[in-house]
C-alpha cells in the first residue's frame, strides 16, 4: 500500500508541474502574440505572423530540451555515474543516431543506465561484500572473481557465472537452477541442499566440493572434474555425467535413477546404497569402487571396468553387464556375493576371480557357460560329477566342494583354490595334485 501511495503522489507531482509548464508556456506565447498586435496597431503582415509562430515554436521545444536534460542530469546524481553525459558522443555510444535525438526519451535512457549500474554493481562491489539472501536472478557475473564469497541463499536462477572463480565459496541453499557454470571453477565450494536443477556444468571444476543434498537434476556435468566430491544423498535424477572425473567421490546415497555415466572415471567411488536403476554407465571405469547394496537393475554397464569393484548385495537385474570387466587378478576378486543378477546379460563378460557364492541368476541371466559351471559349483553342491575337461582358469573356486568329481584335463590355471574340497578325484595327476595343495586346497583323502 505505501509503495503504491508513493507513486500515485509521484504521478501526480509530474502531472502537476506539467499542467504549470504548459500555462506558463501558452501564458508566455500568448504575451509574444499580444506584443506583435500592439506594435503592428492589430494589422500583422503574413511574414510577421509567420515568424512570430517559428519562434514561439522553437521557444516550447527549447524548454522541453533545457527539461530533459535538466532530468537527466538528476538521474545521473542519483546511481552515481559521473562519466555519462547527455551529448552527441554519448548519443553515438548509446547507438541512436544523430537524427534520432529528438527522439531519446526517458525510457531507453533508464535502461541504459540501469545495465550502467548493474555492471558497475557487479564488477566493483557486490564480489566483495556478503551477499548472503541476495537476489541475482539472471545476473551476468561471468568471469567474475568470487573466490571465498558468501552466496548461501542467494538466488542465481538463470545467472551467467561461465568461466567465473567461485573457488571456496559458501553456496549452502543457494539457488542456481538453470545458471551458466561452464568452466566455472567450484573447487572446495560448500553446495550443501543448493538447488542446482538443470544446470550447465559442462567443463567446470567441482574437485574437492561439498554437494551434499544438493539437487541436480537434469544438470550436465559433462567433462567436469570432480575429484573427491562429496554428493552424498544428492539427486541426480537424469543428470548427465558423460567423461566426468569423480576419483574417490563419495556418492553414497545418491538418487541417480536414468542418470548418464558414459566413459565416467569413478575409480575408488563410494556408491553404496545409490539408487542407479536404468543408469548408463557404458566405458565407464569403475575399479575398486564400492557398489554395496546399490540399486543397479536395468543399469548400462557394457564394456564398464569393474575390477576389484564391490558389488556385495547390488542388485542387477536386467543390467547390461556384456564385455564388462569384473576381473581381480590381485586383490580378493570383485565381490558379487548376494549381488542379484536376474535376467542380467554377462555375455563376454570377464569374471576372473569374481566371486559367484550367492550370486543369484535364474535362466533368463545371460552367462557365458564357463561361469555359469563356476556358478553351479558354487551354489549347487555334488551336482556335477563330471567335470573332465572344463575350464576353470582364472576363476574363482574358493570354497568349491569338488569331491568325488571326475577332473582329467580340467585347467585350473591361475584359479584360486583356497578352502576349495578336494578327495577321490578322478584324472588328477600327481603333479596338479601337489600344485593344488600348495595354493590352498584341501584333500580329505589323505
Amino acid at each position: 500500500m505505501t509503495i503504491a501511495n508513493r507513486k500515485k503522489i509521484n504521478f501526480s507531482r509530474k502531472a502537476k508541474s506539467k499542467l504549470i509548464l504548459t500555462v506558463l508556456q501558452m501564458t508566455l506565447v500568448s504575451l509574444g502574440f499580444l506584443v506583435m498586435l500592439l506594435i503592428t496597431n492589430g494589422e500583422p503582415s503574413i511574414f510577421v505572423i509567420v515568424l512570430s509562430f517559428i519562434l514561439a515554436s522553437f521557444f516550447v521545444v527549447f524548454n522541453q530540451q533545457i527539461l530533459l536534460n535538466k532530468s537527466t542530469k538528476k538521474i545521473l546524481k542519483i546511481f552515481g555515474i559521473k562519466s555519462l553525459l547527455f551529448n552527441n558522443s554519448n548519443i553515438k555510444n548509446l547507438k541512436i543516431k544523430p537524427n534520432q535525438e529528438n527522439d531519446v526519451n526517458q525510457n531507453i535512457l533508464q535502461k541504459k543506465i540501469n545495465q550502467e549500474i548493474i555492471q558497475k554493481k557487479i564488477n566493483q562491489e557486490i564480489i566483495r561484500q556478503d551477499l548472503n539472501t541476495a537476489s541475482l536472478i539472471l545476473a551476468n557475473l561471468s568471469d567474475a572473481e568470487l573466490v571465498g564469497v558468501n552466496l548461501s541463499n542467494a538466488y542465481l536462477n538463470g545467472a551467467n557465472l561461465s568461466g567465473a572463480n567461485l573457488s571456496e565459496a559458501n553456496l549452502n541453499y543457494a539457488n542456481l537452477s538453470d545458471a551458466n557454470l561452464r568452466g566455472t571453477n567450484l573447487s572446495s565450494v560448500q553446495l550443501v541442499s543448493a538447488n542446482l536443477s538443470s544446470v550447465q556444468l559442462i567443463g567446470a571444476d567441482l574437485s574437492n566440493a561439498n554437494l551434499e543434498h544438493t539437487n541436480l537434476s537434469s544438470a550436465d556435468l559433462s567433462n567436469a572434474e570432480l575429484v573427491g566430491v562429496n554428493l552424498s544423498s544428492a539427486n541426480l535424477s537424469d543428470a548427465r555425467f558423460m567423461s566426468a572425473n569423480l576419483t574417490n567421490g563419495n556418492l553414497s546415497g545418491v538418487y541417480l535413477w536414468n542418470g548418464n555415466l558414459n566413459n565416467a572415471k569413478l575409480v575408488n567411488t563410494d556408491l553404496s546404497n545409490a539408487y542407479m536403476s536404468s543408469a548408463k554407465l557404458n566405458h565407464a571405469n569403475l575399479s575398486c569402487a564400492v557398489l554395496k547394496n546399490a540399486q543397479l537393475s536395468g543399469a548400462k554397464l557394457r564394456n564398464a571396468n569393474l575390477k576389484n569393484a564391490n558389488l556385495y548385495g547390488t542388485q542387477l537385474l536386467g543390467a547390461r553387464l556384456d564385455h564388462a570387466n569384473l576381473e581381480n587378478a590381485n586383490l580378493e576378486g570383485a565381490n558379487l556375493e548376494g549381488a542379484n543378477l536376474e535376467g542380467a546379460d554377462l555375455r563376454g563378460a570377464n569374471l576372473s576371480g569374481a566371486n559367484l557364492k550367492s550370486v543369484k541368476i535364474n535362466q533368463a541371466t545371460k552367462l557365458d557357460y564357463k561361469w555359469r559351471l563356476v556358478w553351479e559349483i558354487l551354489n549347487h553342491k555334488n551336482k556335477h560329477t563330471d567335470l573332465r575337461n572344463a575350464d576353470f582358469e582364472d576363476a574363482n573356486l574358493q570354497g568349491a566342494d569338488l569331491r568325488n568329481t571326475d577332473l582329467s584335463n580340467v585347467k585350473f590355471t591361475r584359479a584360486k583354490v583356497d578352502n576349495a574340497l578336494f578327495g577321490y578325484n578322478q584324472g588328477l595327476s600327481l603333479e596338479m595334485k601337489l600344485e593344488l595343495k600348495l595354493r590352498g586346497a584341501v584333500f580329505e583323502d589323505e
